[in-house]
């Protein structure tokens, strides 16, 4: 395994409720995260001046932004107006609160007319350093339900060392955990590049389980896959390693493993679904896809690229191993729910 460049040094890396041993060189190229409706932005090192700094002109944005109304065809043109939608003298922001001495919510509503449609939630937090930007559509009616709702979240976030692994329960996230106890919703993606530098992408995609799923059979959605390959030039070059059954983090799942050539170009292109169980969010939907070697481009010959640099910076049976022992090692963080 040592010897295997996409599995040096690996080290257990906590994702959402679940642990990975991932590579200490490898790098987050992109990462997204839900947490029970909200969309959670993330931003480092930040100070707790700098945090009271962007609240507060986050504040006085929402308190000069006015509320819009909207009027008729009929009376735009009575008035001799050239829109139908007018500004009124109504502030955007509606309601604030302090969950915790470092965090601050805003509930605010842009429109005057129609007053059933949703309106904005936004909430910011300062977890030592990390700084985490939430928001969320919230229908009117739930405002006070959701300041208790979100009072109970943001008392329970933490700072965390990136390659901690917390023992108590909670949703791991960059920088920070979501504590207590999980969520009917907790989305999390991470895009993983194993080898910097060489085009060597692990994808990691976590969300609830739904009942009746339809698209939850990796081996039905194979003609897709090969389709998505045809349309980028490789229908010719395209080998399936492997395909079929197995588990991961003790769930059942399907992979389909696929194999691309072109001249000296050696791509690889492996996925996996494990369609998870609705009953617990100890059993989310998962899917992760690696991606070794890509396709060269004109841009890439321009940058000196060559189809040797573009290659899987592995051969088959070192993807395969890297593939086999990342899957492997992914578990439930033990205390995590």
């Amino acid at each position: 395994m040592n010897n295997n460049p996409l599995l040096a040094d690996s080290r257990p890396w906590c994702i959402g409720r679940f642990v990975i041993d991932r590579p200490a060189h490898s790098e987050i190229s992109a990462e997204e995260y839900r947490y029970w409706g909200d969309k959670v932005d993330i931003t480092r090192n930040v100070t707790i001046g700098t945090f009271e700094y962007k609240v507060k002109a986050r504040e006085n944005e929402l308190k000069n932004y006015k509320r819009t109304n909207s009027i008729s065809y009929k009376e735009m043109l009575a008035k001799g107006l050239d829109s139908m939608i007018l500004e009124t003298e109504v502030p955007w922001l509606e309601k604030t609160s302090s969950p915790t001495p470092t965090s601050r919510l805003f509930i605010f509503r842009r429109r005057v007319d129609h007053p059933d449609l949703l309106i904005d939630e936004e909430g910011y937090l300062l977890a030592g350093s990390t700084m985490l930007t939430m928001k969320s559509p919230l229908r009117p009616s739930d405002i006070e339900k959701s300041i208790e709702r979100t009072t109970d979240i943001y008392r329970n976030i933490t700072y965390r060392d990136d390659w901690t692994v917390p023992a108590e329960r909670g949703f791991c996230i960059n920088g920070a955990l979501i504590g207590g106890p999980s969520r009917n919703s907790e989305d999390v993606t991470q895009s993983i590049i194993l080898m910097p530098g060489r085009r060597s992408l692990l994808v990691i995609q976590m969300s609830a389980a739904i009942e009746g799923d339809p698209d939850t059979s990796l081996l039905e959605a194979l003609p897709d896959l090969k389709q998505q390959l045809h349309n980028q030039g490789y229908s010719h070059y395209v080998h399936i390693l492997r395909k079929g059954k197995r588990q991961v983090a003790g769930m059942d799942a399907e992979e389909v493993l696929l194999s691309i050539r072109d001249g000296k170009t050696q791509l690889f292109r492996f996925y996996l679904l494990a369609p998870g169980n609705p009953a617990t969010t100890a059993q989310p939907r998962i899917d992760i896809q690696l991606e070794l070697g890509d396709a060269l481009t004109d841009y890439d010959k321009e940058q000196s690229e060559t189809q040797e640099t573009m290659s899987s910076p592995v051969d088959e049976a070192g993807a395969i191993q890297a593939w086999d022992t990342l899957l492997n090692s992914m578990r439930l963080r033990p205390g995590a729910m």
